[in-house]
C-alpha cells in the first residue's frame, strides 16, 4: 500500500464531543455519572461534566467561520436553534465525515486530535474511579470507531489517558499502542499524585519502550486550582500557557526522566514557540551556576533535553517562526486548533504564508508537515 503524502497537517486540532456521545459509548451503569447536556441563557448547549456543577457553554470551541467581534461563551447549538441569539455548531465539529469536508475547504490534510480539554480535566479531579475510567474509555472508543473511522490517516485520534493510578495508566497506554493510536494525552501525572514522582517511572517507560509519544496540552489538572472560573481561566491558559509548561519541563528534566528513558518523546502543545530560546537560554545558565552547590546530577545541558525529546506546537507565532533555529527546527509544529477559536478556517494556507515569508521550502514544510510525520510516526 502506497504510504499517504501529507503537505499540510495541523499537529492541535479538537474534537467536540456529540450531544450522544455518552447515550452510545458509556456503559448504562454509569449513566448517572455522564455529562449532561443543558441549555445556556442565550438558547445555546452547554455540558455539566462529571464532578461538576458548574455548565460549560460551547461557543468558543465550535467556531467554524466565526469572526472574532462575534465570538461569545453561550449561544452555540446542537441543532437548528429557534433563539435568534444562538446559532448551531457545524456537524463537522463532532462527526468525522463532516471534518474531513471541512479540512478539504481549508487545505488542511491531516489533523492530530485532542478531546475537549474541559470535559478531560473535569475528569480528572473526580474521585470515583469507575465513573471516571468508564467515562474515559468511552471518549477513547468514539474517538476510534466513531469520529475517526471515516479516514484514520487523516483524523489521526489522541487517546486520553485516565487519571486512576499507575498501572492503569500503564495498560491502557499499553492498550492504545496495540489498538493503533499516535499516541497519547496526559491531563494529570500518571500515578495520579499532584506532582511529578518516581511513581511515574512505570509510565515513562512503557511510552519510551512503545515509541508512543506523550502529549501535555497546556497543563495538568493539579495546575487549575491555580485558576478562577472556567471562562476567565481558558483567557489565562492561553494567555500564560508558557508558565504552565515551564515547571512541567523543568521537572521532567531535573528529575532525570529523560535520563532514565531515553527514548521518551514528550509534546507540549499549544504552548507557543517565541518564548523557548529565552527560557532555555536561562534554564542553561541557572544549570551552570547551581550545578554543583546544588548537587545536580544530569547528563545533558537542560536546553539539550528540549532539542533530543520534545516537541511545542503552535497556532499564530510570528516571533517563533522568526526565532526556529534557536527553537530548533525539527521541535515545533503549526496547528489550526480547529474548531476552538484560535483557528483561521478556511483560512489556514493564507496564515501559513504570512508566517513563513521569507522561510526556505524546506524548513517551511518540517514545522507544518514533516515534524509530525516524523514525531508522531504517521
Amino acid at each position: 500500500m502506497a504510504k499517504r503524502e501529507y503537505h499540510i497537517i495541523s499537529s492541535d486540532s479538537h474534537t467536540l464531543e456529540p450531544p450522544d456521545l455518552w447515550e452510545k459509548w458509556l456503559e448504562k451503569k454509569y449513566f448517572d455519572t455522564a455529562p449532561k447536556l443543558v441549555e445556556d441563557k442565550d438558547g445555546g448547549h452547554a455540558w455539566i461534566y462529571m464532578g461538576s456543577t458548574t455548565a460549560e457553554p460551547l461557543g468558543l470551541v465550535s467556531c467554524v467561520g466565526t469572526h472574532p467581534e462575534d465570538l461569545k461563551w453561550t449561544g452555540a447549538r446542537y441543532g437548528k436553534p429557534t433563539n435568534p441569539a444562538a446559532r448551531e455548531i457545524h456537524p463537522g465539529c463532532y462527526l468525522g465525515d463532516q471534518r474531513l469536508e471541512l479540512m478539504d475547504i481549508d487545505g488542511v490534510d491531516a489533523e492530530v486530535l485532542y478531546p475537549p480539554q474541559r470535559a478531560m480535566l473535569t475528569f480528572m479531579k473526580n474521585k470515583d474511579v469507575d465513573a471516571h475510567l468508564a467515562g474515559v474509555r468511552a471518549y477513547n472508543r468514539w474517538l476510534k470507531e466513531g469520529f475517526c473511522a471515516p479516514d484514520p490517516e487523516r483524523l489521526i485520534g489522541i487517546f486520553q489517558t485516565p487519571n486512576v493510578g499507575i498501572d492503569t495508566s500503564v495498560k491502557e497506554l499499553q492498550r492504545a499502542k496495540k489498538e493503533g493510536y499516535k499516541g497519547v494525552a496526559l491531563s494529570a501525572w500518571p500515578s495520579g499524585g499532584d506532582n511529578l514522582s518516581p511513581e511515574d517511572d512505570p509510565f515513562w517507560d512503557a511510552a519510551a519502550q512503545l515509541d508512543m509519544p506523550v502529549s501535555i496540552h497546556l497543563l495538568l489538572a493539579a495546575q487549575t486550582a491555580k485558576m478562577g472560573a472556567s471562562n476567565k481561566g481558558s483567557v489565562a491558559i492561553g494567555a500564560s500557557s508558557l508558565m504552565y509548561t515551564m515547571p512541567l519541563l523543568v521537572e521532567l528534566i531535573f528529575q532525570g526522566v529523560f535520563d532514565r528513558f531515553p527514548k521518551l518523546k514528550v509534546a507540549f502543545v499549544e504552548i507557543g514557540c517565541g518564548w523557548i530560546p529565552h527560557f532555555l537560554e536561562m534554564v542553561d545558565d541557572r544549570y551552570w551556576r547551581n550545578r554543583h552547590w546544588t548537587n545536580t546530577k544530569v547528563k545533558k545541558v537542560p536546553s539539550q533535553y528540549f532539542k533530543d525529546h520534545c516537541m511545542a506546537t503552535f497556532i499564530v507565532d510570528f516571533n517563533g517562526i522568526s526565532v526556529r533555529h534557536q527553537v530548533g527546527l525539527n521541535n515545533m509544529a503549526w496547528s489550526t486548533d480547529f474548531p476552538h477559536h484560535g483557528n483561521d478556517w478556511p483560512y489556514s494556507r493564507r496564515t501559513i504564508d504570512n508566517l513563513f515569508v521569507n522561510v526556505p521550502e524546506d524548513e517551511r514544510r518540517k514545522i507544518v508537515c514533516d515534524n509530525v510525520v516524523r514525531f508522531w510516526n504517521l
